[in-house]
Formats: structure tokens, sequence, C-alpha cells
């Protein structure tokens, strides 16, 4: 791995803590244990993320013949949890916060059992031999996550009416160091383009993004925002999570695997704008998530 690029995981770390750290500022503990006290919607979202994704992975895998990082990458990105900044997002989109933030907690909290679980189960699919344990996962989610956000949520107990103010600007430093950091990786982004695109590789990104949209629409339960939030949340995969798998088990092909990775996250950047768009018209939300005027 390039010497720079150590400096750009660092700050990539640091701004999402203190982009989670903002999250939880706004946050509420209701919020945080919503889905835990709405089983329905927990065991729908499991569904849609946790058993219909990685089936989704094998399909895809199984029918293209693209290349090897693409569907490593492919896969881990299908064991991976919540990615810690997809709340707000979510927010946007239409969702209320006790489910967009829920998510992120039920599915932080129930990966240190199921990434191991769901990593052994497609080790026999594969016959493969990679393994992540338990205390790997929980390293990187209550690192990462359940540590800055409960930690925010504790900051903006005490804080109380500044807490807005305070966590825009905690959050626009973090949006700006995750912006510094992201564009050194533009040229990792386009050196793996020029090795792996290919025999569908970009195709079946694309095709892994837009099962997630439609799993997580139709398992997401009657509510429309709930709908919309899971779809997305469903197409959105941890990258920090599945990169750290990748390196422990297949390290010859870890720095493609980042790569193709950081191709994903375009990928689910753009892909579900046009669903976005039509879900906040749906629900009748501008695109920060407040009520759109109704005219008379």
């Amino acid at each position: 791995m390039p010497e720079w690029f150590k400096f750009v995981l660092i700050a990539l770390q640091v701004s999402i803590v203190l982009l989670v750290l903002a999250i939880g500022i706004r946050t509420t503990w209701a919020e945080a244990i919503f889905l835990f006290q709405n089983p329905e919607l927990l065991f729908k979202s499991l569904l849609a993320r946790n058993v219909v994704m990685p089936l989704v992975a094998i399909l895809l895998v199984k029918a293209f013949s693209i290349h090897s990082a693409v569907k490593l990458s492919i896969v881990l990105l299908s064991v991976t949890p919540i990615p810690p900044l997809l709340p707000r997002t979510l927010e946007k989109a239409g969702a209320r916060a006790s489910y967009a933030c829920g998510l992120l907690v039920s599915h932080s909290v129930l990966a240190i059992l199921l990434v191991p679980l769901t990593v052994e189960v497609l080790n026999l699919v594969f016959v493969a031999q990679a393994h992540f344990g338990p205390l790997a996962v929980a390293k990187t989610v209550v690192m990462f996550i359940l540590v800055p956000l409960a930690t925010g949520m504790v900051i903006g107990r005490f804080l109380r009416n500044k807490a807005p103010r305070i966590a825009r600007a905690v959050g626009a430093v973090g949006n700006i160091l995750l912006l510094l950091a992201f564009l050194p990786t533009l040229v990792l982004l386009w050196q793996t383009v020029q090795i792996v695109a290919g025999n569908g590789a970009l195709l079946a990104l694309a095709l892994f993004i837009l099962a997630g949209l439609v799993a997580g629409h139709l398992l997401g339960g009657p509510r429309a925002g709930d709908r919309t939030a899971l779809a997305v949340a469903t197409a959105s995969r941890h990258p920090g999570l599945a990169i750290a798998i990748a390196i422990a088990n297949f390290p010859g092909q870890g720095k493609l695997v980042i790569g193709v990775v950081l191709i994903y996250l375009v990928l689910n950047l753009t892909l579900p704008i046009p669903y976005i768009r039509w879900r906040r018209r749906a629900l009748g939300v501008a695109g920060n998530g407040t009520p759109l005027p109704v005219h008379p």
C-alpha cells in the first residue's frame, strides 16, 4: 500500500468519527433503540440486508466472468452492516430520524455476530477459508460507530438548545476532512478502473446496488418513509469493514479491493439519485428532509 494512503486512511477515520459524533449530538436514546423496540421492522431490515443481499452477491459472482477482485468485493460488501454516515442521508430522503438511527444502531450491534456468521456461510458456498471474528468486527463497530454516537448523545443531552449548532459545526469539519481525504483516492480509483473494467464488472456492481434498492423498498413495511430508508440502506454497505476483511484474508488483493470499493461508493452515490428524488416527491419532502410547502 502506498505510504501516502496511510495518511489518507487516518484522515478518513477521523472524519468518520467526527461525522458520527455530529449524528449522535442530534440523536435521542429513543431513536437509537427504535428498531429493537419494533421487532417486525427489525426482522424485515435484516431479511433485506443480511439474507437477500448475500444471495444477490452469490448470483452475480456466478453469473458474471469478472475480475476476481470485483467478485471478492461484491461478496464482502454484502456481509457488511450500515455505513456510519447513512442516517443523515436517509433523513434527507424523507425517513423518520428514529428509523434511520435505529437502522444504524441495530445493524451495527448485530453485525458483531452476523458478519462472522455470514462469512462462514459464504465459505461453504465458495469453498473458501475466509475468517473475520466477532472481536475484529466489534473493534470497528465500537470505535467508529457506537462510541462516537454515544459520546455525541451525551454531549447533545448536556448542550440541549445549543446541540443543533454544535452538531452542524462538528459535521462541517468532518465533511471538509472527508473531502480532503477522498480526493487523493481518485488516483487509486482510476488505476483500478483500468485494471478491473470489462466483462460486465461495472454492470455487476450497478446491479448489486439496484437489487438493494428493490429489496429494501419491497421489505420496508407499510410506511412510505421506511420503505425509502430501507431501500437506500440495503444498497449501502460498510466500505471500511469490507476492506478490513479483504486485507485480513486476501492481502494480495487488498489494493484492488480498495479500488473496487471506491468504484462501488461512486456508483452508490449516483445510481440511487433518481429513486431518492422520486421518493422525495412522493413523500413531499425537500432535499434537506423538511416537508415541502403545500399550496392551496
